[in-house]
């Protein structure tokens, strides 16, 4: 058997049964015995709304995995820590599943459908009203699937492998406080003051979500770069970013992939949303970025 189908076969087994060293960092059965994971199959959103906290929920489907099709898996249960800027709060236990509870899929693998994780559920959970929650505030769950034999399996005792992207393992997630964001599009910019002359720029610059109301612009120069170093220059940097919260933005990323730091002076008036920039290698402008309609959020103070 070549290389490629023993890394396959011991995929397919959850990556437990094959002590083959040359899989490292994945955690081989003997590493780590017969371990579960939970795999995610859908999902709805995880935020809790601030504008319609009661109608916020998170419902999932998982599916779970180990070398006997999940029949191994003898409870699954959810804790949450409650994080806010005044502390935190538990983990407290917010809902168990046995075995009884469990389904078989059409993969042959046992699996839930529909949990659902309501703010209602969760408020009460720590004793919080509606008033208490803030932006920022975050409800951390953390999974754990408990095995026929007394193991425990969380994120933290789980191969990357496994919580990463790629086996869908679904043992940790957060549902954060805060509001829905949207501010991405193509907008037209003017940026006068360039420091390596007198030019005036004008094209247009996309906003890109990065996930979680944080933010960044295609080209953080607004066309400067082009005079001064060449047609096509732009300052794509995704570390720069902005962050907003209920309608409220603020700069969060200022170092960028060459460590110089960037800093931003910025108003807004009307439809136009005003940065004035420069960083510590001696780049700097002033541009306006004009959104029709009327700039959709303010400026933290």
């Amino acid at each position: 058997m070549n290389k490629i189908n023993i890394v396959l076969v011991c995929m397919g087994l959850f990556i437990f049964s094959c002590a083959d060293e040359n899989l490292k960092p994945i955690i081989t059965f003997d590493d780590a015995g017969k371990g579960a994971y939970p795999a995610l199959i859908s999902e709805t959103s995880k935020l809790i709304n601030l504008f319609d906290v009661p109608g916020s929920a998170y419902d999932y489907n998982i599916e779970f995995i180990d070398v006997e099709g999940g029949a191994l898996v003898a409870q699954y249960a959810l804790d949450v820590t409650y994080e806010s800027v005044n502390g935190n709060q538990g983990p407290s236990r917010l809902k168990e599943f046995s075995a009884g509870d469990f389904e078989t899929n059409g993969d042959g693998n046992k699996a839930l459908s529909n949990i659902s994780i309501s703010s209602g559920e969760l408020l009460g959970l720590f004793g919080l009203e509606e008033a208490d929650l803030s932006p920022g505030d975050n409800f951390a769950i953390d999974g754990a699937i408990t095995t026929v034999d007394g193991a425990v399996f969380r994120a933290g005792n789980s191969s990357p492998t496994v919580n990463g992207a790629g086996f869908r393992g679904h043992f940790a997630f957060d549902m954060p406080v805060g509001c829905p964001s949207d501010l991405t599009g193509t907008f037209e910019y003017t940026t006068t003051g360039v420091w390596c002359d007198a030019s005036t720029v004008t094209g247009t610059v996309e906003i890109l979500d990065k996930g979680a109301g944080t933010y960044h612009f295609s080209d953080w120069a607004f066309g400067a770069y082009a005079p001064c170093y060449g047609a096509g220059s732009v300052a794509a940097q995704p570390d720069l970013t902005f962050g907003e919260t209920c309608a409220v933005v603020k700069f969060t990323g200022f170092v960028d992939s060459f460590g110089d730091t960037w800093t931003f002076d910025s108003s807004i008036d009307g439809e136009v949303w005003t940065i004035n920039w420069e960083n510590t290698y001696g780049e700097a402008g002033n541009s306006t970025i004009t959104f029709p309609g009327g700039v959709p959020f303010t400026l933290a103070e």
